[in-house]
């Protein structure tokens, strides 16, 4: 049974309950540093002194753990428009932690495909971005860009903490403590925040999006539709969708195959930043740096663009962000030359953080609030597949050529191609 919607008040609090909604998503996303790809590739070499997996071995940990987001989050979507994230997060950090802390006691490859690759997997899908997001965007249409963008600030921060930290540990303990830390800092930033704060949607507490008291306040411009009148923007933000009406419109396959194209690069890459660097002769610290930098850069610039998508409606816009990506690949291969590496740092970091917003916004802009948990699942079986096939096709490349460098080479005309889909994506009639 679904959740039952309150009446309406009168007069919304002055302060708006769904900031709370987004302090609790900056929480989740703090603690989701671990599952990145690039925190992970500073395991490689530990887990090869020790147990003698390669690099695509442990590579495969992060594609299977795309696999199995891909389904878990297929079936999550719909229980995320009905029921909403507040016991499903707290039971996800649960389950990542406990997994966690098990997994120290792996001492064959298939223990940590199982443990880390699936059953952790499912665990960050119950808390992790698609829970939070959609759930964001049932609370925000104006100001959806930059609550989005707050919370997101969440994972960077944690990339800026847990990198350091992660190498730290691993150079005065060993891997195993850093698992525990993992869990530790899961269960810390999940458990209670999700409980106490988290909601469905702003109706189940009497609201309205935005905290606003009359829906005449959303203005066609405001939520960067195209639609020809204030009545067709209101049937396009509240319409329930159904997976087979999802499906039949060519926006979710353009949207679904930007987003999957450039996920398959950024897991690649990202996998593959340390243990690239450490091929060039750069030591751990200055990996260490350039992870958090980046990730610095990240989150500088996650605010600027929550209030740019906000308010642009230029498709150009929509592709900027892609064609940073694409230029921070090429200028990866010069990456032997400090400047260059620098620049990469910061001209992809700023394109991802531009990415990660957009594609959020405009799911929420094109299909509306009601059905955004369906309409988002139905899209991730192919974007997680395709991020899956990032991190192997990366190391496979690696151990083939023993070079990244054509890896990287492709990345480029992968973004190239993501860019054009956004641009060509309109709102679905």
């Amino acid at each position: 049974m679904a959740w039952k919607t309150m009446p309406i008040k009168e007069k919304p609090p002055r302060f708006f309950y769904g900031w709370k909604i987004v302090l609790a998503a900056f929480l989740a996303h703090l603690s989701y540093a671990e599952h990145h790809s690039s925190v992970l590739g500073f395991f490689m070499r530990p887990l090869n002194r020790e147990f003698g997996w390669s690099r695509t071995e442990i590579s495969a940990v992060q594609s299977i753990a795309r696999f199995v987001e891909a389904i878990t989050s297929f079936f999550i979507g719909p229980v995320i428009d009905n029921y909403g994230p507040r016991f499903m997060m707290p039971i996800g950090a649960i389950i990542v932690g406990i997994a966690m802390v098990i997994a120290t006691q792996v001492d064959t490859i298939w223990q940590f495909w199982l443990l880390r690759g699936v059953i952790v997997a499912i665990g960050f899908t119950l808390m992790g971005h698609m829970v939070t997001n959609v759930t964001i965007n049932k609370w925000f249409i104006k100001k959806r860009g930059r609550a989005i963008a707050f919370s997101g600030i969440g994972s960077n921060l944690g990339n800026v903490i847990m990198t350091p930290l992660t190498v730290w540990v691993l150079a005065v303990y060993d891997w195993r403590t850093m698992f525990v830390v993992f869990a530790v800092v899961t269960w810390l930033m999940v458990l209670l925040p999700s409980l106490l704060w988290m909601r469905r949607q702003p109706e189940d507490l009497g609201l309205k999006p935005d905290g606003i008291e009359d829906s005449t306040d959303y203005k066609r411009d405001d939520i960067n539709l195209s639609s020809e009148d204030e009545h067709q923007v209101e049937n396009v933000r509240e319409r329930t969708w159904t997976r087979t009406e999802v499906l039949r419109t060519s926006t979710f396959w353009l949207l679904t195959c930007s987003i999957a194209i450039a996920n398959l690069a950024f897991q690649g890459i990202n996998i593959s930043l340390a243990p690239y660097m450490q091929d060039l002769n750069y030591g751990d610290a200055v990996v260490a740096t350039v992870v958090t930098v980046r990730a610095i850069f990240m989150a500088a610039a996650l605010p600027v663009w929550g209030i740019i998508i906000e308010k642009a409606t230029s498709v150009i816009v929509k592709a900027i962000p892609f064609a940073l990506q694409g230029l921070g690949a090429y200028l990866f291969l010069e990456a032997d030359n400090p400047v260059f590496l620098w620049l990469a740092i910061a001209t992809y970091g700023t394109g991802f953080a531009g990415m990660m917003i957009i594609q959020e916004v405009l799911w929420a802009n094109y299909y509306g609030r009601i059905s955004l948990g369906l309409v988002r699942s139905t899209g991730f079986p192919l974007i997680f597949g395709f991020s899956a096939i990032g991190p192997m096709f990366m190391n496979g490349i690696f151990d083939i050529f023993g070079s990244y460098e054509p890896a990287y080479l492709l990345f480029i005309v992968l973004y190239s191609l993501s860019g054009l889909f956004i641009v060509l994506a309109r709102e679905p009639s």
